[in-house]
This record gives C-alpha cells, structure tokens and sequence, in this order.
C-alpha cells in the first residue's frame, strides 16, 4: 500500500522523471506489483556489489571498488 502511494506521488511529480528506480532487497512476489515491471529493477538480494554497481550504471556514475569493501 505505501509503495503504491510513494510511486504515485512520485509519478505526478516532475522532479522524479525518469528518477524512478525500483530496488529489491529480499525477494517478494513481483506480480503483485506489476506496474513497478515498467521500470528497471535493481536487485540487492543476491550480491550487494553487483547492485550497487548496477544502480550507479542506471545513473551514470562509476563505483570505485574502495568503497565496496
């Protein structure tokens, strides 16, 4: 119920377009919530580095891998 609220906020905002990125961070049942399919989802369920550098990739930054440890 509050993601939906969030998103909807977000999605009537313009500062938040194309800022929307979805993240899951322990798995869930993604048909429920099937209109977050519309954007690229980032997973942090599995390995933390590998969703960090997927999300910094979606915004155009590089991680340097320091921080990673």
């Amino acid at each position: 119920m509050w993601v939906k609220r969030e998103v909807a906020y977000a999605l009537r905002d313009s500062r938040y377009e194309d800022r929307i990125v979805p993240l899951q961070y322990k798995p869930c049942d993604l048909e429920s919530l099937e209109w977050l399919t519309l954007y690229q989802m980032i997973n942090f369920d599995g390995d933390f580095a590998t969703g960090c550098r997927d999300l910094l990739r979606i915004w155009g930054i590089g991680l340097r891998e320091e921080f990673l440890l």
